[in-house]
């Protein structure tokens, strides 16, 4: 009879007190270091993400300058209306064999933009756009998906480095220093209509980060890429 009566009376005793220890390590845990520390972590990382989606501001100039006519096709443009929406690696896919370019140069080397030490280009339009030469006339065969390619010719690396499906479009190329290179390009909207989008990439750490805004091209703009229009295009099929 005893030990049935005080069993009952220890459990409840261990109870409170094991529910006490509970709200005083809750207490120490508040007037404590360790959640400092993990708020002074979560603020550093907000700190960083916001820092990373606004440095566009910092090459606006040069954006409104070299893609002038890019620039004005759409309307309202901003650059403070972008935002990244992404960031990925290079796709670093093999694409072509740099030992004779003759051939290549003669159809695409007006459309290529080359990095300011002249190491590297960027290839808009060679795997989306197929061209050979019938008598005297440029033929052009159109794939509807493109990528993007890059080539090192101190390395003699040529790779596919990121790709879009129908929807999106790559139009113009810069590079901003021998390492760092802008894409400016267009995505439809779910209504058809082409919005801007921006990507930075980086040789070097092989990233590319991708920014969008909301404003539209109308179809009043007429715009066409300038790289496009130097392939001297005489007949599609």
């Amino acid at each position: 009879m005893y030990q049935r009566i005080c069993l009952p009376v220890l459990l409840l005793v261990f109870s409170c007190l094991y529910s006490c220890g509970g709200k005083k390590n809750n207490a120490s845990d508040e007037n404590g270091d360790s959640p400092a520390r993990d708020t002074n972590a979560i603020n550093q990382t907000n700190s960083n993400k916001a820092n990373t989606d606004t440095t566009l501001s910092t090459i606006q100039p040069l954006i409104e300058k070299e893609l002038t006519k890019w620039v004005q096709s759409f309307k309202n443009f901003h650059i403070d209306s972008f935002r990244q929406v992404d960031k990925r690696g290079f796709q670093d896919n093999d694409y072509g064999d740099i030992t004779n370019m003759d051939e290549f140069y003669s159809f695409y080397k007006p459309s290529l933009t080359f990095s300011p030490d002249s190491s590297q280009f960027l290839d808009l339009y060679s795997n989306g756009i197929s061209l050979e030469k019938r008598g005297k006339k440029i033929i052009a065969i159109g794939d509807i998906d493109q990528a993007v390619t890059l080539c090192n010719l101190k390395t003699k690396n040529w790779k596919s480095i990121i790709s879009f499906g129908p929807s999106a479009s790559m139009e113009e190329a810069m590079w901003v220093s021998p390492v760092k290179f802008i894409l400016a390009g267009s995505m439809q909207n779910d209504d058809g209509k082409p919005q801007p989008v921006l990507l930075l990439g980086d040789t070097n750490e092989k990233t590319i980060r991708l920014f969008e805004a909301s404003f539209i091209r109308e179809k009043s703009a007429k715009y066409e890429a300038s790289g496009f229009s130097k392939l001297k295009i005489d007949e599609w099929e």
